[in-house]
């Protein structure tokens, strides 16, 4: 969850700077296995309309928050190295920050690790990052089977681009051996049982997959506010179905209290 924190009065940006306008100091939750300070950075050129931080689109009605600065938070980041493990950067879609090489070397250098999550559309801004390893860890989000994601994400694209970006992706992470999950956000009315099990088929191979249970409250779309989340059973059910398929290394089911 997005959390707004007070930052000091804002300076003229660097071109090196990103846009931050959240930032959770530690977490437990963001980074599998570590303590971990997750950075939400700015825009998104995905409309999901169950997107929980809707804050980070600067055409949402609910757009609001200061630029959190990048100097502000590398002082942090320096003070707790002996604490902190690594750093998750999130969206948002981070890939569209043009200073995002720069933040993810300077953490690199503070000998922190770099978790990245993305949606899959920028494979050629990812390659960078991996060919410079500036990258220990990325989660890609997988909206969909094709055919539905245009739908799901309400984008300005082809879905015929989404697909062939998101394929991109994936192979590009297959290829550079670090480790990386995919993962989907189970959204009712969006995404029932038999569109997981065609993610499956689609994306077979990867090493993990995440079934995220969706969070009703805070949505970009108010009509999904008040929408009732699968029951926990389907998506365990349906985990085992994946599981049972071969499809993944490991599947796993993520927000179920």
């Amino acid at each position: 969850m997005l959390q707004v924190q007070a930052s000091e009065p804002a300076a003229a940006p660097s071109p090196e700077d990103v846009r931050v306008l959240g930032w959770a100091r530690m977490t437990l939750l963001d980074y599998p296995g570590k303590v971990a300070s997750t950075l939400f950075l700015s825009g998104c050129n995905y409309r999901c309309p169950y997107c929980h931080n809707p804050e980070l689109i600067p055409a949402s009605p609910q757009a609001r928050g200061e630029d959190i600065r990048n100097e502000e938070i590398y002082r942090y980041l320096s003070r707790y190295t002996g604490m902190l493990e690594g750093v998750c950067i999130t969206g948002g879609e981070p890939l569209l920050q043009e200073g995002l090489s720069s933040l993810c070397r300077r953490v690199k250098e503070l000998g922190l690790q770099v978790k990245l999550d993305t949606n899959g559309s920028m494979p050629g801004r990812l390659r960078e990052l991996l060919d410079g390893e500036f990258l220990d860890f990325v989660a890609v989000d997988i909206k969909g089977p094709p055919g539905r994601i245009q739908a799901i994400t309400r984008a300005a694209v082809r879905e015929e681009r989404i697909v062939a970006d998101t394929e991109a992706t994936v192979a590009c992470l297959k290829a550079s051996g670090i480790p990386f999950e995919l993962r989907t956000t189970v959204v009712p009315g969006l995404l029932e049982p038999h569109d997981l099990v065609a993610i499956g088929q689609w994306m077979r191979g990867s090493p993990r997959y995440v079934l995220q249970q969706f969070r009703p409250g805070k949505t970009l779309d108010p009509l999904f506010e008040d929408l009732r989340p699968h029951p926990p059973d389907r998506l365990h059910e349906v985990c085992r179905t994946l599981s049972q398929a071969g499809y993944f290394g490991e599947c796993s089911v993520r927000g179920i209290g």
